[in-house]
């Protein structure tokens, strides 16, 4: 696999040479300390992979792709501990490494670059990430993987994620998707939008709560009329939630 490194510190560039030299099927192409001269080896050497900084001095890593005549590469950006980035990093469901790399977690990054995903559903992916970078603070794209089909949705078409054991069910308005992914893993995703844990088995977007029914315990009924749990030590903090995403 032909791989470039683009990092504006040759001391990671060359840590990360010294980590490739252990992994079979790499062949380093070529390497740039900046934006102008990332762009021109990369559209030179046509590489399949690309090892990624975000920051450069002349500019960031999203230039780089930008600039880049042609599409049939994977990418593994390298970043720093910037939470707003990584979470979108998530979002997107591309590959990432945090400085200062973690050798473990990049070996395993390069082994999925390598077997788990196509370039095609990688470009689907980058385009998401910089909507998402660039975008909506309140509405996210969302890539979820299916065993067959990448689809990209905005979290604001997502209506509520119910738990089937080691599975996720992902509620759509239009149609629904079975996730190899627990629920614990769209709550923390989901953070810090317009979701809620209502119970042990549901997460649920709080802008399609249609009522709330006090018989029988109490429950809340969407706008889709499922009618979804409310755990009786989660009331207080529901309502509140509620309250302020309405007003």
């Amino acid at each position: 696999m032909k791989t470039v490194i683009v990092d504006d510190r040759n001391s990671i560039r060359e840590f990360i040479t010294q980590l490739l030299d252990n992994v079979e099927g790499i062949d380093i192409v070529g390497e740039a300390e900046n934006v102008e001269n990332a762009i021109a080896i990369i559209n030179e050497k046509k590489p399949e992979l690309i090892l990624l900084d975000i920051q450069m001095p002349d500019g960031n890593g999203f230039e780089v792709l930008e600039g880049v005549n042609y599409s049939d590469y994977k990418v593994i950006f390298i970043t720093s501990h910037e939470e707003f980035a990584i979470k979108a990093f998530k979002y997107s469901a591309l590959d990432y490494v945090v400085k200062p790399i973690d050798p473990e977690v990049f070996y395993k990054s390069i082994e999925k670059a390598k077997t788990h995903y196509s370039s095609s559903d990688e470009q689907l992916k980058i385009k998401s990430l910089i909507e998402n970078l660039t975008g909506n603070k309140t509405s996210k794209k969302i890539v979820l993987n299916t065993q067959e089909t990448v689809h990209v949705v905005s979290s604001e078409d997502v209506t509520r994620c119910e738990s089937d054991g080691s599975y996720t069910m992902v509620h759509l308005k239009d149609r629904k998707l079975m996730m190899s992914k627990k629920l614990k893993d769209f709550e923390e995703l989901l953070s810090g939008l317009s979701f809620y844990r209502t119970h042990r088995s549901h997460l649920i977007n709080l802008n399609f709560v249609d009522r709330y029914e006090k018989r029988d315990g109490g429950y809340i009924i969407m706008k889709d009329d499922s009618s979804i749990p409310l755990s009786a030590a989660k009331k207080d903090e529901f309502f509140e939630l509620l309250v302020a995403i309405n007003s």
